[in-house]
């Protein structure tokens, strides 16, 4: 996964739909990613998880279809641990961070066999606890952030670039604001 490509992706979908038409501040945009994380631990206690065997093979039939998005994955853990780490992409994006660092940080935390617990809450609070952390600068909380979720979802069996690849393509059809959204 290149995430420096990705980053650029993401951003120019956000920047296409209207996102970027005001300066907000680097706290409003972390704000923003941890409402994401907030959204994954309501999946989890709602037991909302995606489908995406269903969601392959009704895309063998119909191609991607936003229907079927909403159907088999929208609001789901995997669906909001991607709408995390995208958001974490288009702020990077914004404030042209570059995360080559995030592969070497992802080496060396599986070489030292880091893993996080079972629990989505108690992960989502590291989550958070790390974005918060005014110690560090911004490269290093979307790094941070980043690499974190993708060991997660490895250590969970969950195709989070699957899941970042099919949230991206529906987000580009959902229109400027994404329907009326404020911010």
């Amino acid at each position: 996964m290149n995430l420096n490509e990705l980053r650029d992706k993401a951003y120019r979908i956000a920047r296409e739909n209207g996102w970027h038409d005001k300066e907000y501040s680097n706290e409003h945009f972390l704000m923003l990613i941890i409402t994401e994380i907030a959204e994954a631990v309501q999946a989890d206690r709602n037991i909302r998880h995606a489908k995406k065997e269903d969601m392959l093979e009704a895309m063998q039939t119909y191609g991607f279809e936003p229907m079927l998005f909403d159907d088999y994955i929208k609001n789901t853990v995997e669906d909001e641990l991607a709408d995390v780490v995208i958001r974490c992409l288009d702020l990077a994006g914004l404030r042209s961070v570059d995360l080559s660092l995030t592969n070497a940080v992802i080496k060396l935390a599986k070489n030292r066999e880091v893993s996080f617990v079972n629990s989505v809450p108690k992960f989502a609070y590291y989550l958070v606890s790390n974005i918060c952390d005014n110690g560090d600068d911004l490269e290093d909380r979307l790094v941070t952030a980043i690499s974190s979720i993708i060991i997660y979802c490895d250590a969970q069996n969950i195709d989070l670039p699957w899941y970042i690849e099919q949230k991206m393509k529906y987000n580009t059809l959902r229109g400027y604001h994404h329907g009326g959204k404020k911010y």
